[in-house]
Parts: structure tokens; C-alpha cells; sequence
């Protein structure tokens, strides 16, 4: 079995810009399951529920998680066990940088992003997590890069204690930009294709908060 666990950035982010259906298109060419954590699924159903000018974009997700597009996680690993796994990763990557000033701790991952490397630590399987945040990429893909991102994101001098994300594995991230990238490659968006379209997709996400650079996207173009 293969898992695509998702977050809740590129969810929000491919919903603002109309491509949610593309979701399920891909889960139909995907040999796995797309997987949501009980944390995600708080913020992506639960709380924008309660909000009306959310509610519509939490129903056609829910809709989704009832109809097996999306599979909750507990259908894997139980909530207790995720809850436990989920509380270690956030101990350990919000203990690595502190203010140089008062040493007090900077929050770097919340409950949904951790709870996604926790399934993808737990499930035993090939996977990969759909994130868009730059940060939590950051603590496997380039930790020595992380102290300089978040003092220039805080405007402060931070003390960094890397060591500590040593026990973390090496994790595969994708972003809701690549995911674009594959529905297009694929025929699966409903227009007809062209270099506009494709543009049009890239920074459609990146303006909604995927973290990809132009220049990224640039050279995404290229390659079609």
C-alpha cells in the first residue's frame, strides 16, 4: 500500500483556486490511499464548518472523506497511537530554536503538520506528504538552513540545537504546485492545455500559500 498524507495548506490552497475536483481525479489514477489525520481534518472540516463563508468548501471535503476519496488515518493506525507519535515529533522540532534574548521556544510545526509525520512515521508503508509549508520541509530536506529562515521570519537572534531533529527520518514532501503539475501532465484539469493554463495553475497555488519560488516555477514550465 502507498499513502499520500495530506495537510491542510495544499487542501485549502487547490479549494481557493477552484481545483479541489482535481483531488479526487488524481486519487483515481494514485495505486494507494489519500490519507487525513484527525488534526488536519479539524482544520479543513471541523472549524471552517462553523464559518460561514467557509462552510460550502468544508462540505464538499467532507463529502470527499465519505465517499473514500479521503481515507482518515485511524482506518490505519489508531488515534491513540497517531496522538502519541504526533506529541513526540512537536516535543522534539519546537525545542530546537530559542530566542537568543529569553530562550524561550519558537513554535516551528502545529498539531496538523506534525501529525502528518507521525502517520508517515508510523504507517509502515512508501509515502509521501502533500505539504506547501516551507518550514516543516526544512527540518529534513535543510535544518542547517532553518535558523537563518526563522530569524529573518521573526526579526530576532535565535539559538539553534539541530542535533535534536537527528531522530527524525528523512521524510518525502510534495506541494500542491507539483500535484498541479502531475493533474496537467495527465490531462486531468478541464481545460484545454496550454502555457497559460499551466502558469496560470503554478501561481494560482503559489499566491494562495504554497511556498514555490517563481524561478521554481519557471523552470516547472520548461519542462512541458
Amino acid at each position: 500500500m502507498k499513502y499520500l498524507i495530506f495537510d491542510a495548506g495544499p487542501i485549502i490552497s487547490m479549494t481557493m483556486n477552484g481545483m479541489l475536483p482535481i483531488i479526487e481525479k488524481l486519487k483515481g489514477i494514485f495505486d494507494g490511499e489519500f490519507i487525513l489525520t484527525p488534526h488536519v481534518r479539524k482544520e479543513v472540516v471541523d472549524k471552517p464548518m462553523k464559518i460561514k463563508k467557509f462552510k460550502l468548501e468544508a462540505i464538499q471535503v467532507n463529502d470527499m472523506i465519505e465517499r473514500g476519496v479521503f481515507k482518515m488515518s485511524n482506518a490505519v493506525i489508531p488515534n491513540q497511537k497517531l496522538d502519541i507519535e504526533t506529541k513526540k515529533i512537536l516535543k522534539t522540532t519546537n525545542g530546537v530554536l530559542r530566542t537568543t534574548q529569553t530562550g524561550e521556544k519558537i513554535k516551528i510545526i502545529h498539531d496538523g503538520e506534525a501529525s502528518c509525520l507521525a502517520f508517515s512515521n508510523l504507517c509502515g508503508a512508501d509515502n509521501v506528504i502533500v505539504i506547501d509549508e516551507r518550514t516543516t520541509r526544512m527540518l529534513t530536506e535543510a535544518p542547517q538552513n532553518l535558523e537563518t529562515m526563522m530569524e529573518k521570519k521573526l526579526h530576532t537572534s535565535l539559538d539553534a540545537e539541530l542535533s535534536l531533529l537527528n531522530e527524525l527520518k528523512k521524510f518525502k514532501f510534495i506541494r500542491s504546485a507539483e500535484l498541479l503539475f502531475i493533474a496537467y501532465k495527465k490531462n486531468l484539469i478541464p481545460v484545454k492545455k496550454s502555457k497559460e493554463l499551466l502558469d496560470a495553475l503554478l501561481y494560482g497555488v503559489k499566491f494562495k500559500g504554497a511556498a514555490i519560488s517563481s524561478v521554481e516555477i519557471e523552470e516547472m514550465k520548461k519542462l512541458v
